[in-house]
């Protein structure tokens, strides 16, 4: 028999030629949008009934998803989705912000002015949240922030590396906001930015980000 409420938070399968793509897609976003909660036992017998396929894609997926972290296959014994710990957020957030350094650095140097305009006007959006104290504003324009800066990086290797890893990471900060540090340091550091990223000059743009992220990182746990 067919668990309704699995397939209720599973969603229909998306539009698509390879029904592959579409049931990972599917899978994933349950997961990451929390419809599959952290620590959730998966069947793959389950899910394709819900999904109405075989079990085929379905064991493709779960096997793609284990290599991205989301979840934990155990052969013989169990499929569930991972958990999301206080030191798996502090990982996230080191390796989001180390990243965000090299998406700065990249991107400052290569982007054209026009969209160093609209990476600025982002970064305005992180000030005026920041300067606020508004901890969910603050998180979403950093992430659109980043994104926007990754694709203007000019490297298809660190697009393609940092799109791998979107999944497990969004997942990962689902529901968390980070405000830590003072809003004084906070605006200086990220002022400072802006102005080096308006004289094109990536090193001190990606020194300043960091500046911030450090003394993010110094008061999580790990």
């Amino acid at each position: 028999m067919v668990d309704s409420n699995l397939r209720a938070r599973l969603g229909p399968l998306g539009q698509g030629a390879v029904l592959g793509d579409r049931v990972f897609e599917t899978i994933s976003d349950a997961i990451v949008s929390g419809r599959l909660a952290p620590g959730e036992r998966v069947s793959d017998k389950e899910i394709a009934e819900a999904l109405d396929i075989s079990r085929t894609p379905v064991r493709e997926a779960l096997q793609h998803l284990s290599w991205l972290g989301l979840v934990e296959v155990s052969p013989n014994r169990f499929t569930k989705v991972t958990t999301v710990s206080a030191e798996t957020i502090a990982h996230t957030i080191e390796y989001t912000g180390l990243q965000a350094g090299v998406a700065i650095q990249l991107a400052v140097r290569r982007m054209d002015d026009t969209a160093l305009l609209e990476a600025v006007s982002l970064l305005d959006r992180m000030i005026a949240a920041s300067d606020a104290e508004h901890a969910a504003d603050l998180m979403l324009s950093a992430r659109m922030f980043v994104g926007f800066l990754t694709r203007q990086s000019g490297n298809p290797l660190f697009i393609a590396g940092m799109y791998a890893a979107d999944l497990l990471v969004t997942r990962n900060l689902r529901g968390t906001d980070v405000m830590l540090g003072t809003v004084e340091s906070r605006g200086e550091c990220y002022r400072q930015m802006r102005d080096a990223m308006l004289s094109r000059d990536g090193d001190a743009a990606e020194q300043w980000f960091r500046h911030v992220h450090r003394e993010i990182m110094a008061l999580l746990p790990g």
